[in-house]
This record gives C-alpha cells, sequence and structure tokens, in this order.
C-alpha cells in the first residue's frame, strides 16, 4: 500500500527508471523524464508517441491522459476506489496503489519503491479458488482486495488478471509481477458475452488479422474467456517479460473519458494518420487498420472505440498496430447502435452507404475505388464464410451459444449490405 503524503511516483519501463509523475494540485499529474534518459534519449518515444523525450517536464494537459489511460474505467474504478478510500478522480493516488502492473511495459510504484521483479511471484489457485474470485469479481475487481495484489487494466468489464501455466493453472500475480492472461466471465446483462466475443475473436483469426488469442473455459457453472496477453512473453518458462503498448487514446493525449468520437475522442481519420506517422511499418498497419474497421461494421460492434485500438512498440522508434481485442457483437443487445466512430461522417450502421464509404477513404488519403470495389467485397464474402465456419467449430468443441446463430445473421445482413454496394 501506499504510504501517506507520496507527492511522486516513479515511472519504470520494464526495469529502467525513466521518470516521475508528480501532483501539483488535485487531480493533476506532471511528468519529468530523468535526467539520465533526457540526457542519452532525447526525441525518442519511449514511453508513448505522444510523450518524446525531452528534458522539460510534461504538464498535466500531455501526462493526464497517458496515465490515466493505465487505469480501469466506470463501476469498476469506483469499486477500487471506494475499496482503497480513494477519490474516483484521484488518479494519482489509484497509480500509487495498483500502478505495479499495467498495460504495456509501465510500470508505476511510490518514489523509492523499486522496479517490481520480473521473476514469477505467484499465489497458486485451486478450481474451487479461481471458481470463487470469478464469482467474486463483480464486487473485487482485478482482485485487488489483497493488498499485495498491485496491478491495473483499462476498461469497464469485470475480469482477473492472472498468470497461466503451460499445464493450466491459474494464480494472482504478487508485488507486482507480470501477468500473462486475462479472465472474462459471463455478465447477467450481456447473455453469453463470452461465447459472442470469443467467436468474434475466431472470426478475425480465420480472416488472418492479427488478433489477440482467446480461448472459452468453463468452469463449474461459469463459463469465462481466457484472452493470452499480447503484451506479455514468456522467457524460459520462469521470467515473463513486459512488451509496451498504449491504446490511440494515450496516444494522442485523449482522456478515456473521452475514447468516443463524439466526446472528442480518436477519429479513423486520426488513427490512421497517427500509423503514418509512427508505426515503421506504416503501409502494413493501416491496411491492417482498415480491415479492422470493415471487419467491425461487419460483425456488428459499434463500440470500437479509440481504447480498443493500440501501438505496440518494439525496439526504440519502432511500434506497429497491436493485434486486435475486445472484439464483441453488440448489434445483439439493447446499446447504441451508433458507431463509436463515424464511417465517412455517418453513425448510423443502415445509413453507411458508399458514399460514406467513400468520403471515409478520401479523407483517410486512401484509394475509394479499391476500398469499395474490392475490400469491401472481399471482406464480406470472407467473413460471411469464417463466420459459418467457425459456428461450426464452436458446436464441435462445445462453447457453442445461441447468441452466435445471432452473430452470424449480423454478419450475413451487413455483408449483403456492403456487396451491394461492389455490385
Amino acid at each position: 500500500m501506499a504510504p501517506p503524503g507520496i507527492t511522486a511516483l516513479d515511472v519504470y519501463l520494464r526495469d529502467e527508471l525513466i521518470g516521475e509523475v508528480h501532483r501539483p494540485g488535485s487531480g493533476r499529474m506532471t511528468f519529468i523524464y530523468a535526467p539520465n534518459v533526457s540526457d542519452t534519449h532525447d526525441g525518442e518515444r519511449l514511453l508513448s508517441v505522444g510523450l518524446p523525450v525531452r528534458a522539460e517536464r510534461y504538464p498535466n494537459r500531455a501526462a493526464k491522459p497517458f496515465f490515466e489511460g493505465l487505469l480501469p474505467e466506470g463501476t469498476l474504478r469506483e469499486r477500487i476506489a471506494r475499496d482503497f478510500h480513494v477519490g474516483y478522480d484521484n488518479g494519482f493516488e489509484l497509480l500509487a496503489r495498483i500502478g505495479a502492473e499495467c498495460a504495456g511495459a509501465v510500470v508505476v510504484v511510490p518514489r523509492g519503491s523499486g522496479a517490481p521483479s520480473e521473476e514469477v511471484s505467484v499465489q497458486w489457485l485451486s478450481e474451487d479458488e479461481l471458481h470463487e474470485k470469478l464469482i467474486a469479481a463483480p464486487l473485487d475487481p482485478l482482485g485487488v482486495h489483497d493488498r499485495r495484489v498491485r496491478l491495473s487494466l483499462g476498461g469497464v468489464q469485470d475480469k482477473l488478471v492472472l498468470t497461466k501455466t503451460a499445464s493450466d493453472q491459474f494464480g494472482i500475480p504478487l508485488d507486482g509481477a507480470p501477468s500473462t492472461h486475462i479472465l472474462k466471465p459471463d455478465q447477467e446483462r450481456y447473455a453469453d458475452i463470452v461465447a459472442n466475443e470469443a467467436f468474434c475473436l475466431r472470426v478475425a483469426a480465420c480472416l488472418r488479422l492479427p488478433t489477440a488469442r482467446a480461448e472459452v473455459m468453463r468452469l463449474r457453472d461459469l463459463d469465462c474467456l481466457v484472452i493470452e496477453r499480447f503484451d506479455r512473453t514468456l522467457i524460459s518458462g520462469t521470467r515473463v517479460t513486459r512488451l509496451h503498448q498504449e491504446d490511440f487514446c494515450q496516444a494522442l493525449g485523449i482522456l478515456p473519458a473521452n475514447k468516443y468520437e463524439a466526446d472528442g475522442g480518436p477519429s479513423l481519420t486520426t488513427i490512421i494518420e497517427a500509423l503514418r506517422e509512427f508505426s515503421d511499418q506504416p503501409a502494413r498497419s493501416v491496411t491492417d487498420f482498415v480491415n479492422a474497421v470493415v471487419f467491425n461494421f461487419l460483425i456488428g460492434n459499434s463500440d470500437a472505440h479509440g481504447k480498443n485500438f493500440a501501438l505496440l512498440h518494439g525496439a526504440p522508434g519502432s511500434c506497429a498496430l497491436a493485434p486486435l481485442y475486445d472484439l464483441v457483437c453488440t448489434a445483439v443487445y439493447d446499446v447504441s447502435t451508433d458507431l463509436a466512430m463515424s464511417i465517412g461522417g455517418e453513425v448510423r450502421p443502415e445509413a453507411v452507404g458508399e458514399a460514406a464509404w467513400r468520403e471515409f477513404a478520401r479523407n483517410a488519403d486512401l484509394n475509394p475505388t479499391l476500398l469499395v470495389g474490392t475490400t469491401l467485397r472481399q471482406l464480406a464474402e470472407r467473413t460471411v464464410a469464417c463466420a459459418t465456419a467457425v459456428r461450426g467449430m464452436a458446436r464441435t468443441e462445445g462453447w457453442f451459444r445461441p447468441v452466435i446463430d445471432d452473430i452470424v445473421r449480423v454478419c450475413e445482413a451487413r455483408a449483403t449490405q456492403l456487396l451491394a454496394l461492389a455490385g
């Protein structure tokens, strides 16, 4: 637990101390790179493409979006803040308590605490204990009631962040040790959302889109989605190494609360511009992203906002579009159907016609004829074929749920809509 009255947080990238976060006032955060880092890495994009290395301090307006983007959102954040007796808006104090294991390679700890070890430090769970943790997830988000669990992950959905062995045993990483997997249990509010997300991820993989790996696990009476973290890698079977990533709200300096385009969040065009500027494989990253945009439209995912796409960093100055994640058909639920990011200025899926796709292409400096005449047609045909094939696999593997039939119907209807445009 963070000591009282802490005024600064150390920021590590993997095991290297790179800077400090300070709070100049309530709800505010500033960031400054360590002198040795600014001297040797000036201008490099170590932490974020939006925070290149420099000697000068980054003010709140630049620093806060990145560090707030490391924290959970919505009711998940409310419950964690309440558990730690911290104000909901006090991102600094929340990071002091749970920032030791975040998305990407970032580690945020109270000044002087030292970087958590990448050696495995895990409380291994029996099947009964894992089931209890999943059942308790709504009341114990991320499992942080145990004060030795110091991890944070963005998003609003209940989840556990765990370490998994090759023999399929799960455990809770302790004292900031890196995790390897995310477990999302089914929710009462959204029927069979585990099968929904598993199906959409498998269809994306069938299309050879870069996609996070996931599988459905049945634990007693509960379905859960087991997602392999693409920002972690296992070395020698005992050491988990963090790989750095940042979502596009962090990269573009946008607070998580503004992740939707209508609230000032990223647009499709701004993400494509960022990929062209920052990716070391810009053509491939842009193609992958455009394919992802079309795919999300086809599967009826209206919640593909700026935090649901990310940059995966490699060597200093090297990054590319991260594998796709949080792929869910929202069209089968009673939620808004408006697209999180408009296509050619249109947010109503049924109204996204040829003019909207061509406008999107022009705004993004793409070839409109190629997009409408080839990309839309090919992805529409292939997505229906893959959806049908994956539905059969779900039946064979035992995780088929009725929602999958609903998703296939959405795919077929959206594909018909796109094929009509392509002639």
